[in-house]
């Protein structure tokens, strides 16, 4: 397989060229947004600040130019240019005017020429409206805010005019503008290297997931991950990619190990049974058939044959639960399920055919019976499975025990089978679980799956099944599987026996 170019290279851009192109784009947005919001509004502000400050003086003095008398009124008199001063040393105005009802001139601070290119006609409209009109201009290009009141003075109206050039707003907003320049490159620079150094080490990170997937699909899941600690969405992806080769390379090894051990299993069967029909196909073609032997080998390759059949059943099993089939949660009574598996052992013993007989202890029942919540036929075949090994590892005519115990308290129901066989190593208690494992006292014909599969379909149901610590002779098997909610079985008579 080619392997893929480099993740840096993917595309005009690649994964690094795209991340760190949008760490800058979003930075520059964001400088460029918050200039827009900044600075317009911080130079109307300072000249709003420098407007209300001019008025709150000019106001501030209106008593003191309303109390003057007709003497006091004339022009550049002392009381009159004291308080015209008054109002240029606390509000920084630049020019004063009292100015009449004949728009005359009654006090000046500034120069004639100044005075002469004021059009006044702020105070025009603060003498037509009797209020205080107070606004902000550019004249000569210059920023110029400017205040009129009217006042009643000695019985006449006159307007008190000022003016303050802010120019210096301007100026002082430039120095922030260019401020805010210097350090949106410097921001920009910054995240211009971050998004480098995140990009690189992004990049290098999932350049090592590449190379993982490349291998897995090249050479199969022997290979390990590399290991990544960090804790974010890539650490978490490379640990997701971990846990699956390793799930993967135990699915790799238990296939392997279940198509060698059951190439192994079928080769004993499939040989024995091929040597009995090539042996009976030689006397046959030989007319030397003695009846006798003839039924003898007939027999043996009949259990050949329901040896394969299990078999088969049992890898067909295997596969359903490697498959993960869904299985049924349903409220099952455990003493009817029980009596229909106990009824088909004993329809399938022969006539007089001496063996062990299965008994179904019901004492510990109690009149509602034992519940559970699970697949009917899941749990019938792993009845089957302890059953037939019972079966198999006792004497004759001795009985195999199966009772039923009601959960205790909020604790799980339980199915036990007890046989009176040799009973299993304490050092086998947990191989016998295992496939394609029996222990060293197993008689019969199995192949060491039964277990192995009744395990995982009581796992499978949220239950388990577990080899009791009980001394010999036999062996205790116990079923535990979980309770269904109080009254979910009521009027279920059938208890799930029938789907069994």
């Amino acid at each position: 397989m080619r392997r893929l170019g480099a993740l840096g290279g993917l595309g005009a851009l690649g994964l690094r060229g795209r991340i760190v192109g949008a760490l800058v784009l979003t930075a520059a947005v964001t400088l460029a947004v918050a200039a827009l919001g900044l600075l317009p509004p911080l130079e109307r502000r300072l000249r709003d600040a420098e407007l209300r400050a001019l008025v709150d003086k000019a106001v501030e003095l209106r008593g003191g130019f309303e109390s003057l008398d007709g003497h006091q009124l004339a022009i550049n008199s002392n009381a009159l240019g004291g308080l015209g001063l008054e109002l240029v040393r606390t509000s920084g105005a630049s020019e004063v005017y009292l100015l009449d009802s004949a728009h005359a001139l009654r006090l000046r601070t500034a120069d004639r020429a100044t005075a002469a290119a004021d059009p006044f006609d702020d105070v025009a409209e603060a003498r037509r409206g009797r209020r205080l009109v107070a606004s902000s201009v550019t004249h000569e290009g210059d920023e110029v805010v400017r205040v009129a009141i009217p006042l009643r003075i000695d019985g006449g109206l006159y307007v008190l005019a000022a003016r303050k050039q802010v120019s210096e707003i301007r100026d002082a907003v430039g120095v922030v503008r260019r401020a805010f320049g210097t350090a949106a490159l410097s921001g920009l620079a910054i995240a211009l290297l971050l998004g480098l150094g995140l990009a690189a080490t992004l990049v290098r990170r999932l350049r090592r997931l590449r190379d993982a997937t490349v291998n897995l699909a090249e050479h199969g899941p022997v290979d390990e991950v590399p290991a990544d600690r960090n804790r974010d969405e890539v650490g978490d992806l490379a640990r997701s990619f971990a846990a699956m080769q390793r799930r993967l390379h135990q699915q790799e090894e238990a296939r392997r190990a279940f198509v060698a051990t059951a190439s192994h299993e079928l080769r004993t069967p499939v040989a024995s049974l091929r040597g009995m029909l090539e042996l009976l196909d030689d006397e046959l073609a030989h007319g030397e058939v003695d009846g006798e032997e003839a039924r003898r080998q007939v027999a043996r390759a009949l259990a050949q044959a329901r040896r394969l059949g299990r078999l088969a059943a049992d890898l067909l099993d295997l596969s359903r639960i490697d498959a993960e089939v869904a299985l049924r949660r349903e409220p099952v009574e455990l003493g009817e399920l029980s009596r229909a598996v106990l009824a088909e052992f004993e329809l399938g013993a022969g006539p007089g055919e001496r063996r062990p007989a299965p008994v179904l202890d019901e004492d510990g029942r109690g009149e509602d019976g034992v519940w559970a919540l699970a697949d009917p036929g899941a749990v019938a075949q792993i009845l089957r499975i302890l059953l037939d090994n019972a079966m198999r590892a006792s004497p004759d005519d001795t009985p195999v025990h199966v009772s039923l115990r009601p959960p205790p308290g909020d604790g799980p129901a339980a199915l036990i089978v007890r046989d009176e066989g040799p009973g299993v190593p304490p050092q086998e208690r947990e191989a016998v679980f295992r496939r394609f494992s029996r222990g060293t006292g197993a008689s019969g014909g199995g192949f060491g799956l039964g277990l192995a599969i009744g395990r995982e379909l009581a796992e499978r149901m949220g239950g388990s099944l577990v080899l009791e610590e009980a001394g010999p002779p036999g062996a205790t098997f116990t079923l535990r599987l979980p309770v269904p909610p109080p009254h979910d079985h009521d009027g279920d008579d059938d208890g799930g026996a029938a789907s069994a």
